[in-house]
């Protein structure tokens, strides 16, 4: 939210069999969000001990533009609105 009021944000992700690798795209959203997140750990960006819930660690500043970025190199498309509500 901000002065002109609250902000609804809204995430889609599309992502097809990729017959290069023969990854299905479960295997591809999900290994490489993962991959991601390991990574942000072992880079020192997340440091947060134990089990975290995903809105966790997209609450850490920089963290959420991190994995869609890791996920748009590896052409997984992420589609982003933002509408007031």
């Amino acid at each position: 939210a901000d002065a002109e009021g609250p902000v609804r944000h809204a995430y889609h992700l599309i992502d097809r069999f990729d017959s290069a690798s023969g990854l299905a795209s479960m295997a591809r959203t999900t290994g490489y969000t993962a991959t991601a997140l390991a990574r942000l750990v072992l880079s020192g960006r997340y440091r947060v001990p134990g089990i975290s819930p995903p809105e966790a660690v997209g609450a850490t500043d920089g963290a959420l533009a991190f994995v869609l970025d890791h996920l748009r190199e590896r052409r997984v498309r992420i589609d982003h609105t933002a509408e007031r509500g």
